[in-house]
């Protein structure tokens, strides 16, 4: 991705959170699911580190490295021009490491970063026995972060809710927008009154977290309705993609057949077109053709 193109997917981005629609950025682990999110129409797409490491066979406990995230993150940012937007965990180590990720992830392409303020090593956010570092902390994560950056927004996440509650998380929240953050994110928030006061709390846009084994489950619309700036749905493919092959795999194991799941793949031609074999089909064409 070139530098302009790259400014180019920030700006966007800038743009979908000013909004304060909760604009939706489903989340995928590699390129084949960037495609997807393109194709269905939407605007921005996610890239979690529990995904990726879901991908990789491993929990979500900070075993992928930021090397191994910025790989994932260019493989996006490659296969569609959708504003990226990439899980950076704690920053994968101390102020100088959090200024080489965020180069890192810009090199990549990542149009943002959000970065955590839990202690290391991180947990998933729905785990127990995740624990946080102090306000000043996180404040200096932040400013590292800042500083390294050019383009790429730098989104503030803290875990605050799941521990500490409500008001910790409002102060969280203002003492990120004071060190610059471009938007906050706040995981654990269940109920659209809760979600209404940060974003009114919040001197910046607002980033929500959708978890679907979490009830109630708020549509579009209500998310929209609270100011959010957007709605990440990071792990709902992954969720789906993994109880799917589990029932093909037991049908095929029990039953000898996959007859049952055939009328739900896509067909061969089909993905074939979406993974641009025509496309790279119609280059070779031109090119061997200006040669006679």
């Amino acid at each position: 991705m070139t530098p302009q193109v790259h400014a180019a997917a920030a700006a966007r981005l800038r743009q979908l959170l000013a909004r304060r629609e909760a604009v939706a950025a489903p989340g995928c682990h590699d390129p084949l699911g960037a495609l997807l999110i393109a194709e269905a129409g939407f605007e921005a797409v996610s890239l979690s580190g529990y995904s990726v490491a879901a991908s990789m066979g491993r929990p979500d406990i900070g075993l992928v490295s930021g090397t191994q995230m910025a790989a994932s993150a260019a493989a996006l940012a490659e296969a569609t021009p959708l504003p990226v937007i990439a899980d950076a965990d704690t920053g994968y180590g101390g102020i100088a490491n959090i200024a080489e990720t965020v180069r890192a992830y810009e090199r990549a392409g990542v149009a943002a970063l959000h970065l955590e303020d839990q202690q290391n090593p991180k947990r998933c956010g729905a785990m127990a026995s995740k624990s946080l570092v102090s306000e000043g902390e996180m404040t200096q994560r932040l400013r590292a972060a800042l500083s390294a950056r050019r383009e790429m927004l730098v989104i503030g996440r803290t875990d605050a809710m799941s521990l500490h509650g409500l008001p910790e998380v409002l102060r969280r929240c203002r003492s990120m927008a004071d060190a610059g953050v471009d938007a906050v994110m706040v995981p654990s928030l269940s109920s659209l009154a809760d979600i209404e006061v940060v974003v009114k709390a919040s001197p910046v846009p607002v980033v929500h977290t959708v978890a679907e084994t979490v009830r109630p489950l708020f549509t579009q619309s209500q998310l929209a309705s609270t100011g959010l700036g957007l709605a990440l749905y990071s792990i709902t493919l992954i969720q789906a993609c993994v109880q799917l092959q589990r029932r093909i795999l037991s049908t095929l194991k029990q039953d000898g057949t996959t007859v049952p799941f055939v009328d739900a793949m896509i067909p061969l031609a089909q993905l074939t077109t979406l993974l641009g074999a025509e496309r790279h089909a119609a280059f070779e064409n031109r090119i061997l053709g200006a040669g006679n």
